[in-house]
């Protein structure tokens, strides 16, 4: 009986802490969209959330085909949307000209910020959230990870630096 107890509680506590470990998957998005007034694009904002989340938490190789229509979904979202307005400079993406695909994650990143209810958002601290997102896709990759020019970036990140050094980047930009 005591072994029947035992067992039982290491379902109960490991149950919930496998599937808290396990990737998520995608939000279902719908087949068909289109927004054409700002109460649309407000309409379906948690939902670009929750698959900017899991865009942000998900490796780009996994799910390819399933994280293609959401990168879609989400960019198109983004594109129309009058709540939101991101600045991109590329002075300041040293791994765009070698890494554009990692251009979606820093836009995801900035896009999943400014989206966030609980915390507000400035410039500053979107372009943080979005290298943090940038970096996640390089520790989440072999091939990135090994880049030389993107361990700045993941080095920044893996020491919880990254405000720094965009800090950096910025001030460099600035100086030109």
């Amino acid at each position: 009986m005591r072994t029947l107890r035992t067992l039982v509680f290491i379902m109960l506590f490991i149950g919930p802490v496998m599937s808290w470990a396990q990737p998520g998957k995608c939000p279902k998005l719908p087949e068909n969209y289109e927004w054409k007034n700002t109460r649309e694009y407000k309409r379906d904002e948690d939902l670009v959330l929750k698959t900017l989340q899991w865009l942000n938490t998900t490796p780009m190789s996994n799910e390819v085909s399933v994280r293609g229509r959401a990168n879609l979904f989400v960019l198109e979202w983004i594109c129309g949307t009058p709540r939101m307005k991101l600045e991109i400079n590329s002075e300041v993406l040293p791994f765009y000209a070698n890494y554009p695909d990692l251009l979606f994650a820093y836009i995801f990143g900035m896009a999943q910020c400014k989206l966030a209810k609980n915390d507000p958002c400035n410039e500053q601290k979107a372009i943080v959230s979005g290298y943090n997102a940038v970096a996640f896709q390089i520790g989440s990759t072999e091939g990135l990870k090994k880049a030389k020019e993107l361990k700045p970036i993941y080095k920044a990140y893996k020491r919880d630096k990254m405000e720094s050094y965009v800090e950096s980047l910025i001030t460099k930009t600035e100086e030109k």
